[in-house]
């Protein structure tokens, strides 16, 4: 293969000023605030906001570009931006914009308020709300934001959508039976590259789990219903939902959990033999590893002689952790210093378990763990004021892990630029820094702007905000406990739990034995994901898989040097579009067309009186 770092070989390397520059720093603070304020619209309107990182990056060099063309037009002569500078601009807008989507502007912040509170109930109890200054939470996301950081040093079809379930992207493409349990192509052509690039057996592991789950346990779990359950709705845990969270969250945790302590391990022998030999790392990796190309050998050089010390990550972790568990008593009056404490003591791992499979798959279920920890903080302490803690003590692990998750793919970037890991850091801080200011502003900005008889968070607003009710309700419904729960989804839980542990074992022992069956062996977490997420991204990724090794079998040597552009060009347009349709919508601008997939009988006929109906009165 052609190495790309032989074609920068003679340019200068530019240290950590050169890097973190004035320039990159003014032009992140544009596109974070522009970036923040489409989604945090998107957010407090509908609860669901899709992945920004490509529209961002392409956005960040269509405007360096410009900015220095400009420049020059004008008789200056910049230099141009290095490719080092762009990723700490790109980081740092990233890091904002993460603050932007788990800052619970749109679910568990607008929870603690008033007017969500009464929507629940007519008598809601004061002392589980609160109505904090966004001046005062400002301080919360950025001691939640640096303890998240912290935490990842030691690791290192628009036309036709004119409406709710339109357009190709909602096809029933296995017929309207498994499309109402989310089993269809939807065409995202985003996780269709993905799924080129990543592993078969993740791929398929994806597709096995959705098949499981969506296709045999759900309907099965589904029939039980009036039995081991009462409720049908999607968004509590007292009823079907209660199944799916836990048993996804347990595969995920026990592999996460399983995964650290065979990694804790390996780094604890690795560091004493390395203290034993004097050994820095890079070089005696390099000597075990010859066959190393020139671009990764530069890379590692680079890489590991700039990183930043994991001892400083442990340090600083502990103490934005302390002072994060201090100043939130402040913030919320019932918030006690044990309480974020705890959640700060056992994150590491959930933090751990959501990278792991974000690394795999490049899907995050952060808000999935951030509701398991909302449900558990509630349990704990069902007392007045548990509300207030569980809401607070989900918005820390809410941050926490989606920040954390981008953090480590953001280092990964860095490793194949030749940027150094601190540059990186300092751009995470500085995102961090900027995404507190910036995201309380525009929140603020958005309460101005709401009518006052329809505040955010009310179903009339403009910013419903539609997400905080159901964390509210996850919080009051906890207060009750495990005996809330759907019937025998502890036992489910367990068994699940067992199983985990018997294949990850299995695995272990397959690879330090070098069996072939460990090629074999699906990853646990890309098994969870539809259960957390639906089957409709696994179909997708599958696809991925499959075109690839179509295109393998046709001509190998053209699949393996172009798959991973045309992947990433399939990945790039799905998140161009974003950008243009966020701001159509933004600007309230909607699809002319609806189409939408209904089944042959009544409500075809039902349809076709409506629409005829329709068209007599625009006669008259």
């Amino acid at each position: 293969m052609p190495s790309v770092e032989r074609a920068f070989e003679g340019q200068p390397y530019h240290g950590f000023w050169g890097q973190v520059t004035v320039r990159a720093m003014l032009v992140a603070i544009v596109l974070a605030g522009l970036f923040s304020m489409v989604t945090l619209n998107i957010y407090m309107k509908v609860g669901v906001v899709g992945a920004f990182n490509m529209p961002i990056n392409i956005l960040s060099f269509v405007v360096l570009r410009s900015l220095v063309g400009l420049m020059r037009r004008c008789g200056i002569a910049p230099a141009p931006f290095t490719r080092q500078e762009n990723i700490f601009l790109q980081t740092s807008t990233m890091t904002c914009i993460n603050i932007s989507l788990s800052c619970g502007f749109g679910n568990y912040f607008v929870g603690l308020f008033t007017v969500v509170a009464k929507s629940l109930s007519d008598n809601p109890d004061k002392r589980d709300i609160v109505d904090v200054t966004v001046g005062q939470y400002g301080f919360f996301l950025l001691t939640v934001g640096m303890v998240a950081i912290m935490a990842t040093l030691p690791l290192v079809q628009w036309f036709y959508a004119g409406g709710d379930s339109c357009g190709f992207g909602v096809f029933p493409t296995f017929g309207l039976e498994l499309y109402k349990r989310r089993f269809f192509f939807d065409f995202s052509t985003s996780f269709l590259g993905v799924g080129m690039i990543v592993p078969h057996v993740v791929n398929f592991g994806l597709l096995f789990g959705a098949i499981i789950s969506g296709a045999i346990l759900y309907p099965y779990l589904e029939s039980k219903r009036g039995q081991w359950y009462i409720t049908d709705s999607p968004s509590t845990l007292n009823g079907v939902n209660g199944y799916k969270i836990f048993m996804g969250l347990t595969m995920v945790v026990t592999e996460g959990i399983f995964n650290f302590i065979t990694l804790t391990t390996a780094l604890v022998i690795d560091f004493y033999k390395k203290t034993e030999e004097n050994d820095s790392g890079a070089a005696k990796y390099i000597l075990k590893h010859p066959s190393l190309n020139y671009d990764d050998r530069k890379r590692l050089e680079v890489f590991i002689g700039n990183r930043v010390p994991a001892i400083g990550g442990v340090i600083g972790y502990i103490g934005f952790a302390v002072i994060c568990s201090v100043i939130s008593h402040w913030i919320f009056r019932e918030i006690q210093f044990h309480h974020l404490a705890l959640v700060f003591t056992i994150i590491p791992i959930f933090i751990f378990s959501n990278t792991y499979g974000t690394g795999l798959t490049d899907w995050s279920v952060a808000p999935t763990y951030a509701k398991f920890v909302l449900f558990l903080a509630a349990a704990s302490d069902a007392a007045p004021g548990a509300v207030i803690v569980s809401l607070v003590a989900c918005g820390a692990a809410f941050m926490s892990l989606n920040i954390s998750s981008q953090a480590v793919q953001d280092y990964k970037t860095a490793y194949m630029t030749l940027t150094s890991p601190r540059a990186v850091f300092a751009g995470h801080v500085y995102g961090i820094v900027i995404g507190s200011i910036i995201n309380p502003l525009i929140y603020a900005f958005f309460d101005l702007k709401a009518k006052k008889t329809a505040p955010i968070g009310t179903p009339k607003s403009e910013f419903p905000a539609p997400y905080a009710q159901v964390y509210r309700a996850i919080a009051l419904l906890g207060m009750g406990g495990v005996k809330e729960l759907p019937k025998h989804c502890i036992t489910f839980s367990f068994i699940t739990f067992l199983m985990t542990l018997a294949i990850e074992t299995l695995r272990l022992v397959s690879q330090r034995k070098d069996w072939k069956v460990q090629y074999y062996i699906p990853c646990m977490t890309a098994i969870a994901l539809p259960f957390l997420s639906g089957p409709t991204f696994a179909v997708d990724m599958a696809s991925g898989t499959i075109l690839r090794l179509i295109w393998t079998k046709i001509h190998r040597q053209s699949a393996e040097l172009y798959s991973a552009a045309v992947a990433a060009g399939l990945v790039s347009g799905d998140g161009i579009w974003y950008l243009p349709s966020a701001l159509l919508g933004l600007f309230k601008v909607e699809p002319p067309i609806c189409m939408r997939f209904l089944p042959s009988g009544k409500e075809v006929q039902i349809a076709d009186a409506f629409l005829n109906n329709l068209g007599t009165q625009g006669m008259t």
